[in-house]
């Protein structure tokens, strides 16, 4: 199924999709509220203490429920409420694709649910502009988008279409390293780690310029654990040079 749709139609599915949810619930600018979506299209939110899971979808006498586990973090609850979201309106998606549904293995009801919850919280219309504007700041995005947790934001910069690699540093480690130029991100570069050690050790956002490539890191530091997200980019005089530059 995969490889009869182009990466773009799938994007474009997507996009179409969580613009339509978002348009149905009539929100018209961000932070947004994924429980007020749903509620919005009818969609009782429920809390569920006994849920191994951090969130299910049910129909409950033909009505579309969702339960989601407790949790101290709004942001996660969030994410819950839009991933559920995402696997209920997984359908829509087909429809735009020509794909029969039950044809869509689970695997890929997840996948698209994920992919939609990302779009649901950071719409395109809004975030790409946003994003854009404040070269990919992580932390000021942040501020306007603060429903979404700072990694949900920094995978999103993947969706941008200058080329980019994303890393997660947790504890002092890479746990998490992605790219979007079609390729696997190379190892980390001289320029990067320098980066990072500057802002795992001062604690503050930096960012770092060189032969075309700009590096930027920011620190989410909470008591007993240190996260830092670094943007690795091409500068805007680069920007259409390909993957050449990123060896």
């Amino acid at each position: 199924m995969q490889t009869e749709t182009t990466i773009a139609e799938w994007n474009a599915a997507l996009e179409a999709v969580a613009e339509e949810l978002l348009d149905e619930a009539g929100i018209i600018a961000p932070p947004v509220d994924a429980a007020l979506i749903a509620r919005r299209l009818r969609i009782t939110v429920a809390i569920d203490r006994s849920l191994q899971p951090r969130g299910v979808h049910k129909r409950l006498s033909g009505r579309s429920s969702i339960f989601v586990r407790p949790d101290n973090r709004p942001e996660r609850l969030q994410w819950a409420v839009a991933h559920e979201l995402g696997e209920s309106t997984a359908y829509r998606v087909c429809e735009k694709l020509m794909l029969p549904d039950e044809e869509v293995s689970a695997a890929d009801r997840e996948t698209w649910a994920n992919l939609l919850a990302a779009r649901l919280m950071l719409p395109r219309q809004w975030f790409f502009e946003d994003a854009t504007r404040l070269n990919g700041d992580v932390l000021e995005l942040k501020t306007i988008y603060r429903t979404s947790s700072h990694e949900a934001i920094a995978w999103r910069l993947l969706d941008l279409p200058r080329p980019t690699v994303i890393t997660i540093f947790d504890q002092g480690h890479i746990t998490s390293r992605r790219a979007n130029t079609g390729f696997s991100p190379p190892q980390l570069e001289t320029l990067e780690k320098n980066c990072w050690q500057d802002v795992h050790h001062i604690q503050k956002s930096r960012t770092h310029s060189q032969s075309g490539l700009q590096v930027q890191c920011w620190p989410v530091h909470e008591p007993g654990w240190r996260r830092e997200i670094l943007r690795t980019t091409t500068l805007d005089e680069f920007a259409d040079a390909g993957t050449e530059d990123w060896d």
